[in-house]
């Protein structure tokens, strides 16, 4: 067992190391834009207001925003808890040649919140917003999450065990609106 889990993360990492090398230097600019969050608040305000906008009753977005800043708070804090608990170190703390390290590298990096947060979100507004909007969503949680490689802060696994926590607490979120809409 312990043979397994070894070269799964020995595949991790040689998968970490192809994918950051997949754009050069020149592009750095333009992911680091990408894995702010301020970068996307525009996106954000226009799905509150579309959110607002379908949703049949005043009480109906307020509990549903309400639900979104709950998951958040799970997406993000959840990461957290796992990091600390799993204790895998980032991609910027193995020392790899030749990787470029953009920003902050804390310790510890399984798993992304950055996964979590906009695969949640993605799947969470699905249920509220036009069909439309789904697949906008899930390409801005693909190309924010794999900024996160680029920027040598996040193995692939990370991101894939991110994008699975928050889609695991979006579906829990999207029961918990049936049940009161």
């Amino acid at each position: 067992m312990i043979a397994l889990v070894d070269s799964i993360m020995e595949w991790d990492k040689q998968l970490f190391l192809m994918l950051h090398q997949l754009f050069s230097a020149s592009t750095d600019t333009f992911w680091l834009a990408v894995t702010k969050t301020f970068t996307w608040l525009p996106l954000y305000i226009v799905l509150v207001a579309r959110l607002i906008k379908q949703s049949e009753t005043h009480s109906t977005w307020i509990f549903r925003i309400a639900l979104c800043l709950v998951g958040v708070l799970l997406w993000d804090q959840g990461a957290n808890f796992f990091k600390e608990l799993i204790g895998r170190p980032r991609p910027c703390q193995e020392g790899f040649e030749g990787v470029r390290i953009l920003v902050h590298c804390s310790a510890f990096g399984f798993f992304s919140s950055h996964a979590a947060n906009t695969f949640g979100l993605a799947f969470l507004m699905r249920r509220w917003l036009k069909p439309s909007w789904f697949p906008i969503l899930i390409v801005v949680a693909v190309i924010q999450s794999f900024s996160r490689i680029h920027l040598g802060v996040h193995y692939p696994l990370d991101l894939l065990a991110g994008a699975l926590w928050g889609i695991l607490i979006s579906t829990i979120l999207v029961r918990i609106d049936s049940q009161f809409s």
